[in-house]
């Protein structure tokens, strides 16, 4: 934390390097790589492969995606339903490459503009887009793989352990996708008040309405919800709010 105020607060002719990067991502490394070994453990307790559960990590990279998906996945959802349910989570991701483009350096053409976009998450964003100066793509890339290399070592060694823990531990560990959605939701309650809390219990008791009295598929009651409550919130959360 300390090294990335002071990075923050360079001036805007000093040239951003390799070790900033690290320096601003290895903080970012800790956070990813204690989740990611919930991560691991979570896809070991639903049956998933160590091979495959380091492929998801090494081809996602979005953290409450990937545990969304392991969960869906589990309850036998289809691959479209995993595909729209994902994208539907991760579409935050399209205004913060849009806000991240606008400090990139010449440097960086559209190859080196892809790998920024594959790895950019709200924490990595959340220290570039401070930045006063361009950013370059050495400092970019240096930032990223710092932060990218922590979830996926996270994933495989979460994974690895769950070999020498009891299963019940296992079990309960499981708990760790609903307290990562329940501190984002406590996040945009700080923001918008009651009102997303009202969205969210919207949202939440058509879910359990679709599955318990309908037998709708988790999946396709899990897209319908999370549609439903961007619409309700659209319109109930005016542009003042936001």
């Amino acid at each position: 934390m300390k090294s990335t105020l002071v990075n923050t607060m360079m001036p805007m002719d000093k040239i951003l390097t390799k070790r900033d990067g690290f320096l601003d991502g290895f903080p970012i490394f800790l956070g990813y790589f204690s989740t990611a070994i919930a991560f691991g453990l979570v896809c070991r307790n639903v049956n998933i492969s160590f091979f495959n559960s380091t492929l998801i990590s090494l081809t996602n990279f979005a953290g409450s995606g990937q545990f969304l998906m392991v969960n869906l996945l589990a309850n036998g959802a289809l691959l479209f339903e995993l595909f729209v349910s994902v994208l539907l989570i991760n579409l935050r991701y399209l205004f913060m490459g849009a806000a991240l483009n606008q400090k990139l350096g010449d440097d960086i053409g559209v190859f080196k503009k892809i790998i920024v976009a594959f790895s950019t998450t709200d924490e990595i964003f959340s220290v570039a887009v401070l930045k006063p100066q361009k950013l370059n793509f050495a400092y970019l890339f240096s930032l990223e793989l710092t932060s990218y290399t922590g979830w996926v070592t996270g994933t495989m060694l979460g994974y690895l352990i769950g070999v020498a823990l009891p299963h019940k531990l296992q079990l309960a560990l499981s708990i760790t996708l609903y307290a990562m959605f329940a501190s984002l939701w406590g996040h945009e309650t700080r923001k918008s008040g009651y009102k997303i809390l009202i969205v969210g219990f919207i949202s939440a008791a058509l879910n359990s309405l679709l599955i318990l009295k309908l037998n709708m598929a988790i999946g396709w009651s899990f897209v319908i919800s999370m549609l439903s409550a961007t619409l309700i919130g659209s319109l109930f959360i005016g542009s003042e709010d936001e």
